[in-house]
């Protein structure tokens, strides 16, 4: 099992912050040093067909994992969120466990502190 999360940081006001820990459970183990971001879902319930990579133009935030996987995000605009996570020649989706295959939806209210404990990925 990956490293525990640590508390996200207190966010600048009305907005959000998350951490968490990206963890692969077809190679069972964190995923560190990647880069991964959340894409705005809006009012669908569905995530985008195609994951195109980080771009400001749709409001989408970035970060990197540490060394064990740790993510840490602060300053979110309040929303509805998928994380995608950069795997070798592709983006993917964090899921909801490694049982349950559904997009893994992030909903951020202002002023939210959201530790996201482990995050699931099926990443080579």
């Amino acid at each position: 099992m990956p490293v525990s999360s640590q508390d996200p940081p207190e966010p600048g006001p009305g907005k959000a912050a998350i951490s968490g820990v990206l963890y692969t459970f077809t190679g069972k183990g964190p995923i560190p040093g990647t880069l991964f971001y959340l894409t705005p879902a809006g009012d669908q319930s569905t995530p985008p067909p195609a994951l195109m990579g980080i771009r400001e133009e749709n409001k989408d935030v970035s970060g990197q994992s540490d060394n064990q996987g740790r993510i840490v995000l602060n300053n979110i605009p309040p929303g509805r969120y998928y994380l995608a996570v950069w795997a070798p020649y592709n983006w993917i989706l964090a899921v909801e466990s490694d049982a349950d295959s559904t997009p893994r939806l992030i909903v951020l209210e202002p002023d939210q502190r959201v530790n996201l404990g482990v995050i699931y990925l099926s990443w080579p």
